[in-house]
């Protein structure tokens, strides 16, 4: 059985999606692509029964670590995410076609350790990939939100990484060096090799 098709079957485990461009060439052009993206991404979330503890918009795609909590609500949101944001792509560049595929890229998380080792490789990618100094200078991330304890309209923080900040002293704080650290290269290249799709998949 594929991870995809489990998801179906068991709704309310946590999950690495990587909603990857199948077209050549960047998915968002410019700030504008990104906010539209995000803005539909966030307010979907209620409607459609997930809950999202992390997330960073890349060029060709976008990295969620969510909970759906019903059968197929993961699919049924990235339809609507992906199928408004094509009209809105298309429409504004002269293109046709869908800017993402039908079904994201799944892998499972199976324990804290891994929810917290990919929450960090999420929120750390725009510092990791030099576009900004500091990362909550990426406003296409949840990196505010888990960082610095702040509410949110839309996010919610994962069970493992409540029970991170609740038994760590100065959590937070030290959260944000870890974010702040590069990832050790061999746990980056595990952590890619579990959670990314191969470079040249569709």
């Amino acid at each position: 059985m594929s991870e995809a098709s489990g998801q179906a079957r068991d709704p309310r485990r946590a999950w690495f999606a990587v909603n990857r461009a199948k077209m050549e060439g960047p998915a968002f052009f410019d700030d504008i692509c990104l906010n539209y993206y995000q803005i539909r991404l966030l307010n979907s979330l209620k409607v459609y029964h997930v809950r999202l503890h992390a997330y960073v918009l890349l060029p060709t795609e976008a990295w969620l670590l969510l909970t759906p909590e019903m059968p197929r609500s993961l699919f049924s949101m990235l339809d609507y995410v992906n199928g408004s944001y094509s009209e809105y792509f298309n429409d504004r560049f002269g293109r046709k076609g869908a800017v993402f595929p039908a079904r994201p890229h799944l892998a499972v998380i199976d324990s804290a350790q891994q929810l917290l080792d990919c929450q960090r490789l999420i929120e750390s990618w725009p510092l990791a990939a030099g576009k900004v100094g500091h990362p909550g200078l990426y406003p296409w991330s949840s990196y505010i939100f888990n960082a610095f304890g702040g509410q949110s309209r839309f996010l919610s923080r994962h069970r493992f990484f409540r029970e991170y900040l609740a038994a760590t002293d100065n959590a937070f704080e030290r959260y944000r060096q870890a974010i702040a650290t590069p990832l050790d290269p061999a746990l980056r290249a595990r952590l890619e090799q579990r959670l990314l799709p191969p470079a040249d998949a569709a």
